[in-house]
């Protein structure tokens, strides 16, 4: 589906175009040689990504912090997108920087329990360093609605234990091993449709092991600039590299003023 134009910023995609698929992606599950796994293929969540940036490819603004670029329609279409999804992941370093609460508003509980027994998407942590804050409203939802995805021999804190569900996997220097971790959302926690929500680390992560089926970039018309404000994905050196660039086909485009909203689909 295709648009150039929408006319009500409330109802940038309506419900029936979130209509993720619900049976998996089939992937090859063993990335870390690990021949316990061998070349086993397996089926993780569909993944989907809900990004903003300036212009210029920007997403944070001043000191780095993750304000100033996203408009009350933006702010909309993350809560929309995030009733259509069994669980929102986050980095640890957004947690620590941003007040990352995925909850559905009331105004959107009826349409989403059409599709879902859980009022609200699983919150999901992950962190290689396993240090993240123990005040924040994260935390709020009890430990039945929150995840902390760790390495096996990261230490983390004691209350970590009383606010979520901890599961451990293997790491190879010192990343965890994302594509167990998404066969396990797949097949012992239920999650079909995930949705990313950043940070630059875990999207090139994700993204350079095609392990990456949408991306939902909002495109704010500001320039940030500065060497030092992230941009939607990192990586060191030259990024990705190679020839292997990933292929992106666009499905949708809305704009409200000047403000762009770009619906992706990448190319296997």
């Amino acid at each position: 589906m295709y648009k150039s134009l929408y006319s009500s910023h409330d109802r940038i995609y309506n419900f029936e175009e979130l209509n993720f698929p619900t049976e998996g992606v089939e992937f090859k599950l063993n990335n870390l040689g690990d021949a316990r796994l061998g070349d086993r293929l397996a089926r993780r969540t569909y993944i989907a990504f809900n990004m903003v940036s300036s212009v210029d490819g920007k997403a944070t603004t001043y000191e780095g912090k993750l304000t100033g670029l996203g408009s009350r329609p933006d702010r909309l279409l993350m809560k929309r997108l995030r009733s259509q999804f069994d669980a929102v992941l986050a980095g640890g370093t957004t947690l620590r920087q941003d007040a990352f609460i995925p909850t559905v508003p009331p105004e959107l509980l009826a349409e989403r329990q059409k599709n879902f027994s859980q009022p609200q998407p699983l919150g999901i942590v992950i962190t290689n360093s396993g240090k993240l804050p123990s005040e924040h409203r994260f935390w709020d939802a009890g430990k039945d609605l929150r995840v902390a995805l760790i390495g096996e021999e990261t230490t983390v804190e004691s209350w970590l234990e009383q606010k979520a569900q901890i599961f451990r996997f293997p790491t190879k220097e010192h990343q965890i091993d994302l594509r167990q971790v998404l066969a396990m959302l797949f097949e012992k926690l239920g999650i079909k449709r995930l949705l990313v929500e950043g940070g630059p680390a875990l999207n090139y992560s994700l993204i350079s092991q095609g392990l990456a089926d949408e991306l939902f970039l909002t495109v704010s018309p500001h320039i940030v600039g500065g060497i030092d404000n992230m941009t939607v994905i990192g990586g060191s050196g030259y990024g990705l590299g190679g020839n292997d660039l990933p292929s992106l086909q666009l499905r949708s485009l809305y704009h409200h003023e000047s403000e762009l909203f770009l619906r992706y689909q990448f190319q296997r």
